[in-house]
Formats: structure tokens, C-alpha cells, sequence
């Protein structure tokens, strides 16, 4: 099962996961209301459709559990790779300024999940060495 999904497709889903849309050849406009593309949506409805990522019935285009679950896990994939884009930043400014050491360990922290946003302000704030308590 081919669960890659182009930008265009992933948009489209990203739509469906929070509404169905109408879908009629004379009705173009909740697809321009929603910022999409008529002819790219076309396309990519008979794609996502054929491998049973959406249903288009009655008039609507609906979101299947696979394509909700192959958009979610799209989204999982972006989101690491910009939270791995965060910390490489963060790296990047502590070799830059050493003296701000504190401050991004406390953001790569958070960014790998270890430290909760308030455990982080605390450390930065904090006059005391060491993690959070």
C-alpha cells in the first residue's frame, strides 16, 4: 500500500481530516473558499480515491480511516524532521555563543520532549546549576 503523499494530497487531507467538502463539477467554490486548487483537488481526489484514501459520495469528499491515518503519520514525519531542524539550530547558536549554554540546552530539551515548556522556563530562570527538579 503506497502511503506517500505529495503536497497537494497532503493539503487535501489535511481539509478532509477537519470537514468533508463538497465535491460537484459546477460547484468550484468551496474549493476556492478553502484556498485549493479545482484542478489540482481533481487530480488529486482520483489518486487518493483509487488507493482508498478518500470517497467522493453524494456530492461530498469524504476522508477514509486509511487516509486519515496516512495523513496523521505525514504530519508525525514533518514534525520531526523540524523539531531535528530546531536542535541542529540550537547546536549551531550554542558553538556561536557559548555564553547562552543554559538557554539552549533548555530548548533542546524541550524539543526532545525531556523538559515540559514551564521545567524549561524554570532552568532558564533558575539562579542554581542543574536540570529541573
Amino acid at each position: 500500500m503506497d502511503l506517500f503523499l505529495s503536497a497537494s494530497e497532503s493539503r487535501l487531507l489535511r481539509h478532509l481530516a477537519l470537514a468533508d467538502i463538497p465535491y460537484t463539477d459546477d460547484d468550484t467554490i468551496a474549493l476556492a473558499v478553502r484556498g485549493l486548487d479545482e484542478e489540482e483537488v481533481r487530480d488529486d481526489a482520483r489518486s487518493l480515491a483509487w488507493r482508498g484514501m478518500v470517497t467522493a459520495e453524494a456530492d461530498r469528499l469524504s476522508i477514509t480511516p486509511l487516509g486519515a491515518a496516512a495523513y496523521y503519520a505525514f504530519e508525525v514525519e514533518q514534525l520531526t524532521v523540524r523539531l531535528s531542524d530546531v536542535c541542529a539550530l540550537v547546536d549551531e547558536l550554542e558553538r556561536a555563543a557559548p555564553a547562552l549554554a543554559r538557554q539552549t540546552r533548555a530548548v533542546r530539551q524541550v524539543a526532545q520532549g525531556a523538559w515540559t515548556l514551564e521545567e524549561a522556563t524554570r532552568y532558564t530562570s533558575a539562579d542554581q546549576p542543574g536540570p529541573p527538579g
